[in-house]
């Protein structure tokens, strides 16, 4: 399983930095490296109080689950609509606010499910890398290694990995970074089996163009969902063929 692993960490990187390279010069240049994004280990984080009540459980009954999600804290408020979004599945959240890709990475690293196989995973991750001085490059290749994270620990499922949503005043925070990472992210997932990128419709999660308008869909902080964003959500992964 760590050869397989570190296979797919291998062909990645080079697949990214062939992603990278084509993007043009002054883009390649400004990539920082991509093992710098992936640091599980410079970025250790303790669990939410959610999910430790919830890990006994799971541990205790993981046969019974069949679907997982990955993520940071827009998977994690996904909880009081799980049943609703996702009616004939027992699911694991395994999410946890506030994670980074780097967070994320440590926390699959230390689970400890070693009876749970899920047929599908969902992975929605990358939104708290996003920030003026990281590069499109390093937010996607934290994602990815994610994604490969994902695939080395549950090598029979499935697994949709959704796009970085919008964020942020007239929610287009760091569009420049974003658009360009999911991108990237895609680029490099439709090489990997077993994976479906799904992109998600912007425009349709924020209500329309990015505006100063409040879009009924998020929070009032621009960042975390509502419930018709969760449905929304569950249809794209449902047209990209995850049973529900």
């Amino acid at each position: 399983m760590l050869r397989l692993f570190a296979n797919l960490l291998i062909v990645l990187a080079c697949n990214f930095f062939l992603i990278v390279g084509n993007a043009g010069p002054s883009f390649a240049q400004e990539c920082p490296d991509p093992t710098k994004a992936t640091n599980a280990s410079a970025q250790q984080k303790q669990a939410s109080k959610r999910l430790n009540r919830a890990l006994p459980s799971y541990r205790a009954r993981s046969a019974r689950y069949n679907l997982a999600l990955v993520g940071d804290s827009l998977v994690e408020l996904w909880q009081p609509w799980i049943k609703d979004s996702f009616p004939t599945r027992p699911v694991m959240n395994l999410a946890v606010a506030g994670d980074t890709t780097q967070n994320a990475l440590y926390r699959l690293e230390g689970l400890d499910l070693p009876d749970f196989h899920p047929a599908d995973v969902v992975v929605l991750i990358g939104t708290n890398n996003l920030g003026a001085k990281t590069a499109p490059c390093a937010v996607a290749a934290g994602v990815v290694a994610v994604v490969s994270k994902v695939r080395a620990l549950w090598p029979g499922a499935h697994i949709y990995a959704l796009s970085i949503p919008p964020r942020g005043k007239r929610y287009a925070f760091y569009e420049d970074v974003r658009i360009p990472a999911n991108q990237l992210v895609a680029s490099s997932l439709a090489e990997m089996p077993g994976v479906t990128f799904v992109q998600m419709n912007d425009d349709m999660l924020r209500c329309g163009k990015p505006s100063d308008k409040d879009c009924s869909n998020y929070k009032p902080d621009h960042l975390h969902f509502n419930e018709g964003a969760y449905k929304l959500i569950t249809s794209f992964l449902a047209a990209a063929g995850l049973q529900l």
